[in-house]
């Protein structure tokens, strides 16, 4: 499945192999823009499409005999060029997990909704132990796994469609204020950070500054900071390509997560401050965050950085470069900025997250002035 311009507006294309041919065969449907949501509404429209066309031909007939082993290699092969490197990496993880559960010689057509509510269920609350937002994504997969099967004749209907996930609990306040830095929590991390290595501490206060990515802000070249009517903004286009990258080969993506990661971004000035720093250490060549080699910083590496600095300072949270970017939210909710321009600025088309953050940190805010109330 992608998305093809046609004139001024964008055309969503997919294919599927007629039964009677083996042939592929290619539909398409309209879509005005490339937002997130835009094209998972057309997605919908797409494999409908689809599987009225197979429905046509067909009459309700499919290849019998057929093992999930098989449709998850094809599945694998058709998928490697289709998708982001970074998907297709964390897919082929859930395709081994799911392979793995079922077991190779399982008959996809056997396959019911039952068994893959108990599959992500087992995820979650079994050994494994994964978070609903992870099973979530288990439950996508599988999804996509079973409308490549319904496409190719292997299934008459996609057994994920409509199935409800007993996720655990809802996000707590508790957990929420766990997601976020509080001001006394920031500082003493950012002094830890500085006393003990200058360029880790740049970045993770470029991303508290800026709302960013690890991944977008270690992929940032410094020709894309520059001053636009007066004020420094830095363009996001694009994060670090580093699945199965020799560190030295890592470069920006030429795609970023979502649609609606592609942003321009104002900079406030300790972030330009950051960044004048880092052209005086470097000379202002290649990535702005890097290594003395000129390497990217890695993720990883800088989790290990905070891991070190949660037990040094006994900060019960669980920390790791994501809290700067939930901090930055918090922080622009306590400000009174409205949700749907800090969406914007963070690049969210939509987060749960986000909305849990501003919630929270909106409704202190309320129960702090609350004595105001008695002078009405």
């Amino acid at each position: 499945m992608f998305i093809q311009k046609s004139g001024k507006k964008y055309r969503l294309v997919d294919r599927y192999k007629d039964p009677l041919t083996g042939k592929l065969k290619r539909v398409t449907v309209g879509i005005p823009d490339k937002r997130k949501s835009t094209v998972k509404q057309a997605r919908i429209v797409l494999n409908k499409k689809i599987e009225k066309k197979l429905n046509e031909v067909q009459q309700g007939t499919i290849t019998h005999g057929v093992t999930l082993g098989q449709v998850l290699d094809e599945y694998k092969a058709e998928s490697k060029n289709r998708v982001r490197r970074s998907t297709y990496y964390n897919h082929l993880t859930m395709l081994k997990v799911m392979r793995d559960y079922f077991g190779e010689d399982a008959l996809v057509e056997r396959i019911t909704s039952k068994a893959i509510i108990k599959f992500i269920e087992d995820l979650m609350y079994g050994d494994r132990r994964i978070s609903s937002g992870y099973a979530s994504k288990y439950k996508y997969f599988c999804h996509t796994v079973m409308e490549f099967a319904v496409k190719n004749s292997y299934v008459k209907k996609n057994p994920v469609d409509g199935i409800e996930i007993d996720y655990k609990t809802p996000v707590s306040g508790v957990k929420i204020k766990n997601k976020f830095l509080e001001d006394d929590e920031l500082k003493a991390l950012f002094n830890y950070a500085y006393a003990h290595n200058t360029t880790y501490a740049q970045l993770c206060e470029w991303l508290y500054l800026t709302g960013s990515r690890i991944g977008e802000a270690t992929s940032l070249g410094f020709d894309d900071v520059y001053k636009q009517d007066g004020r420094w903004v830095v363009d996001i286009t694009g994060t670090l390509d580093y699945d199965h990258v020799k560190i030295a080969d890592q470069k920006k993506a030429s795609n970023p997560k979502t649609a609606s990661s592609v942003r321009t971004v104002i900079l406030p000035s300790k972030a330009v401050k950051i960044y004048q720093e880092r052209i005086k250490a470097t000379g202002g060549h290649g990535f702005i965050f890097c290594t003395s080699n000129g390497t990217p910083i890695q993720s990883s590496t800088i989790n290990t950085f905070l891991r070190k600095a949660k037990a040094d300072l006994k900060i019960d949270k669980p920390l790791s470069s994501h809290i700067f970017r939930h901090t930055h939210i918090s922080k622009l909710a306590e400000l009174g900025v409205p949700i749907h321009v800090i969406q914007k600025r963070v690049g969210h088309a939509d987060s749960k997250v986000t909305r849990q953050i501003y919630l929270h940190v909106t409704e202190k805010a309320v129960e702090k002035e609350a004595p105001k109330l008695e002078k009405l």
